[in-house]
Order: C-alpha cells, then structure tokens, then sequence
C-alpha cells in the first residue's frame, strides 16, 4: 500500500512537470493563438473522453468543459496586464489549483480518516481539504508579496480551492455511475485529460472573474 502510494505520487509530480511544460512555453511567449490552441486541445481531449466513456449528461459536460475554455481565453484577452501579465498570472491560477490537488492527495492519503462523499469519492477526506487549503493559502501569500497585490486574491485563491474540490467530486459522480476510476491513460498518475482537469474545470473560471475584479 505504501509503496503503491509513493509509485502514485512519483508519477503525479513528472506527469505535472510534463503538463507544465507546453504552458509554460506558451506564458513565457505570450501569443494569444498559442493559448487559445492549447485550451481548445485540452477541451476537445476532455469532451472526447466524456464521450468515449459514454458519461452521463454530455450537454452539462460539454457545457462545463466549454466554459472553463472560453473563461480562459477571454480572461487573457481582457486583461490589461499592467500590474502582471495576463498569461502569468494565469499560470498562477492554474498552479493554485495544482498545489491544492497535490497537498490536499498528500494530506488525505496519510491523515485522511474523514470522509466528504463515501460514494462519490471515498479517498477524499476534510484532513485533505484542509491541508490542500492550508498550502493554498501559503502559496497566495506568498503570490500577494512577491507581485504586491491585493490580499484579496489570498480569499480568492481559497474560494477556488473550494471550487476545486467541487470540480473533482463533479467528474468522480460521474465516473462513479458507470464504475471507472480513469477515463483515460495517456497521463500517467494521473489517468486521462478529464481526471486532470476536473478540479480546474470549476475553479479556474470562477478565479479568473474574482481576480479580474481587483487587477
């Protein structure tokens, strides 16, 4: 079980730094129609897999998954980017998130003994909610003096970790009802596209617009 356990979590953390590597390449040149290709593979991969898996409600999927694709992109495109590049501070968004998923992993698989949803998600516990927030909150601290901006973002930053969490227990209903753990492969440890971005799939969006408010 241990050894299961630290196999995981070797493969989440260079399966992470592979993902991390096509947005980074695209922050670090700042062209619109780099991004906008990137979300729409990542879209279109995360639909394909709602389908191929024949998961329930494909318009409220397709809906879901539509919509944290085209916040992204709007969010770039309005940003004025005179406190801190919009792609930057996208690539922000996106590691909050990161950073709540991997802690709130560690956390609950070494400390979890509360469970939020037995049904839906029994690996999920509050210790792991806790200790993801906890992290969370570390980060946009951190994020707030190193760029000095709003402490505001520390409470958004969290209300996305909130939402995070909502996103993964949205997707694992769903795959629950059909009785498959990954809907895909090609992301080692982490199963396919849709597992990895469940979280950011409500998250993103609902930061993107709280943090739009303030920078």
């Amino acid at each position: 079980m241990v050894n299961e356990y630290k196999q995981n979590l070797i493969k989440r953390i260079f399966t992470s730094f592979a993902i991390m590597m096509p947005i980074v390449f695209v922050i670090y040149y700042q062209n619109l129609i780099f991004f906008s290709l990137l979300i729409s593979v990542v879209c279109l991969g995360a639909f394909y897999e709602w389908i191929k898996n024949n998961l329930d409600n494909k318009v409220l999927g397709l809906f879901v998954i539509l919509n944290f694709g085209i916040c992204s992109i709007i969010f770039i495109v309005l940003q004025d980017g005179k406190i801190i590049s919009p792609y930057l501070l996208y690539l922000l968004i996106i590691l909050n998130t990161a950073i709540f998923d991997t802690f709130a992993y560690i956390v609950g698989s070494n400390f979890g003994k509360t469970q939020i949803a037995k049904k839906t998600s029994p690996k999920k516990s509050y210790e792991g909610l806790f200790g993801g927030i906890l992290f969370s909150g570390l980060y946009s601290y951190l994020i707030c003096l190193i760029f000095n901006i709003d402490f505001l973002v520390i409470i958004y930053f969290i209300i996305g970790s909130i939402f995070a969490l909502i996103g993964d227990l949205f997707i694992s209903h769903y795959k629950r009802k059909i009785g498959i753990k990954d809907t895909g492969s090609i992301l080692p440890g982490h199963g396919g596209i849709l597992d990895r971005i469940d979280s950011h799939l409500l998250a993103t969006p609902v930061k993107v617009i709280l943090v739009s408010q303030i920078l």
